[in-house]
């Protein structure tokens, strides 16, 4: 009986330290496969290990699988968007400013301060019109604007202009994400430096936890990873509403854009588009009784996962079935990317996810 009992603890020890190996399995890539995704990713990416442990660390703190899929998604982006660059180079943003200034200027009252203000001495020594030569990212123009603004000369710009570097660089880091979206988020990461949200998405850790964030931390049902890459681009949920607007669009016949806008916004207020207008119309044509405050209530949900759970979506979706076989929950979204700071003129969200998708692809047949 006692060697029994003996048995039985000895086994019940192995079966814990079993489990605690797994646990310990279970944390995911190392560093030094990261790296190698990393490198497939970028190959004269000068400082591969400092990134492979900053997209560990931030998947690791937001609770996302440190996975080949997941480190290839994140690396394919951060490829994409800045070339693992943690404020990344653009040729266009001394341009950006010259007409911000040529647009300030055209006030007659401000035009001498800002000639005055261009012509006094920077921190560096040159003066602030030869520094914007140099200005070449847009942590360099936000620094350029900072310190240009400071003075009390200029202090009658901001009134006029109602503009800061903070509303003129919306995005940052070296996944370009939503400086607004990072401040809102709820958690911070760690070992990304001191000072505000924006200061850290200008750090390697910081600009790939909050890109991190916004890539992988929503709920969908998305089988192909395209989509969240094109939700990346235009806000999430695109995809999905492209879906509704094309089995909308097939529904009725009609020209519906499939941009994975539902509503229309316009300074900060929601009103009705053409597919929510058509889809009134298209209730209306086949007799379907409805509540059209409960319809604007559900396309009022849009942006999030519960539009689909909504009566709105699921008719729909039921009816598209009825007809054609099988509902369509995404497309790539029709959106043409347009900013100051693209030097093309033919880009857009589907050649965005497109192109990410390939280095996804290559990313995934590394060998590690």
């Amino acid at each position: 009986m006692l060697r029994a009992k003996r048995f039985t603890l000895i086994t019940l020890i192995f079966a814990l330290f079993l489990s605690a190996c797994s646990g310990i399995q279970d944390s995911g890539l190392s560093e030094k496969q990261i790296e190698k995704i990393v490198r497939a990713a970028r190959p004269n990416n000068p400082s591969p290990d400092i990134w492979a442990r900053a997209i560990k660390e931030s998947l690791e703190e937001l609770g996302q699988p440190v996975d080949k899929e997941h480190v290839s998604a994140v690396a394919a982006v951060i490829s994409q968007v800045s070339a693992f660059s943690i404020s990344p180079k653009n040729s266009r943003m001394a341009s950006i400013l010259r007409k911000k200034i040529e647009a300030a200027e055209s006030n007659e009252m401000l035009r001498l301060l800002i000639e005055t203000r261009l012509d006094q001495t920077a921190s560096n020594g040159k003066s602030f019109r030869e520094n914007i030569d140099s200005i070449s990212s847009e942590l360099d123009f936000e620094n350029w604007y900072d310190e240009f603004t400071s003075a009390k000369i200029t202090k009658p710009i901001l009134l006029v202009l109602n503009k800061d570097a903070s509303d003129l660089i919306t995005t940052a880091g070296s996944m370009q994400v939503s400086v607004k979206f990072a401040e809102e988020y709820p958690k911070k990461p760690k070992n990304a430096g001191g000072g505000s949200v924006r200061d850290m998405l200008y750090t390697c850790k910081g600009g790939v936890f909050y890109g991190a964030a916004y890539l992988l931390d929503f709920k969908h049902n998305y089988d192909d990873w395209k989509y969240v890459f094109a939700d990346f681009n235009a806000g999430h949920y695109s995809s999905r509403n492209a879906g509704f607007q094309k089995m909308l669009g097939r529904l009725t016949r009609r020209q519906v854009d499939t941009d994975g806008d539902l509503m229309n916004y316009e300074n900060g207020d929601i009103a009705p588009s053409v597919t929510y207008v058509t889809f009134i119309n298209f209730l209306k044509k086949k007799e379907i009784e409805f509540d059209e405050k409960q319809v604007m209530k559900d396309f009022s949900k849009e942006k999030s996962y519960e539009f689909e759970e909504s009566w709105s979506y699921k008719k729909l979706a039921e009816l598209y079935k009825k007809r054609y076989g099988r509902p369509i929950y995404a497309v790539l979204p029709d959106i043409s990317l347009n900013s100051p700071k693209f030097v093309s003129k033919n880009l857009s969200t589907k050649w965005f996810a497109n192109r990410v998708k390939d280095r996804y692809n290559h990313c995934m047949r590394t060998r590690i």
